[in-house]
């Protein structure tokens, strides 16, 4: 078995880099709802692939059924929902909502599963493969959304985005405890315990609580680093208004 940070982990993160910057370069060339399309296809395949890989891998044990654990309930699997809306809708405020909350969670979300890979993902080569360019595709894709002069976020789209990570966050303890039997732990979007054992910050160390305020800091945090422009862009023109008032109040 191989472990998180071993040999083939960290040639997979040293090729993971070398694909998104690749990628992001030859993606800048497209249109950007050219780009969404083509996400939506990876991710319909990079989904097929998965679940016939986890059905035939448990055949025996659940004869045909996929197991409640492989369900597309983590927040990385849940974006080709979100990127069908995308291409479907032709309501351009829904399109904004949905690519508001996209940039950080393909963005860090993406970082986050190349870094830290679950132990299936590095054994079998088909879900190898599978894992780490679709991971890899929806970094690249956060990082057009960035990019992209097509989409200018605001600061109304950086407490959209953080509303609905929290309608998020309890949907996945709902989905959880739905789908808990008493044996197998459900933990879709890490929200019942940490990615892996034994991190340096996100850990249980003191318990679930502690360990979900953490999450949250940390949520929080990377949410904020992707919106700093339209947060400083916001402060500014918040300081001149209340300049603007003072002058008038002078005169």
């Amino acid at each position: 078995m191989h472990s998180l940070f071993g040999t083939k982990h960290i040639i997979l993160i040293i090729v993971s880099i070398a694909l998104i910057v690749g990628l992001f370069i030859i993606s800048k060339r497209f249109k950007f709802q050219t780009i969404c399309k083509a996400l939506f296809y990876v991710g319909i395949v990079s989904e097929i692939v998965k679940i016939f890989y986890y059905i035939l891998a448990n055949e025996e044990k659940y004869g045909g059924i996929l197991p409640k654990t492989d369900l597309p309930f983590h927040l990385c699997s849940i974006q080709i929902i979100f990127i069908a809306i995308i291409n479907i809708s032709q309501s351009e405020k829904l399109k904004r909502f949905i690519l508001s909350f996209m940039l950080p969670s393909c963005l860090f979300g993406g970082i986050a599963a190349i870094l830290i890979a679950t132990p299936s993902s590095l054994n079998a080569w088909v879900i190898t493969i599978q894992y780490f360019l679709y991971h890899i595709a929806i970094v690249v894709f956060a990082l057009n959304i960035f990019a992209s002069k097509e989409i200018k976020l605001t600061i109304k789209d950086y407490f959209n985005c953080l509303k609905f990570l929290l309608i998020i966050m309890f949907f996945a303890i709902y989905i959880n405890s739905i789908l808990y039997d008493g044996n197998t732990k459900i933990n879709f979007m890490y929200v019942v315990s940490p990615p892996q054992d034994g991190l340096p910050y996100l850990n249980e160390e003191k318990g679930w609580l502690s360990y979900i305020i953490r999450y949250a800091i940390l949520v929080i945090v990377a949410v904020t680093a992707c919106y700093i422009k339209p947060i400083i862009t916001a402060i500014k023109e918040k300081i001149s208004q209340i300049k603007e008032k003072g002058e008038k109040t002078e005169k």
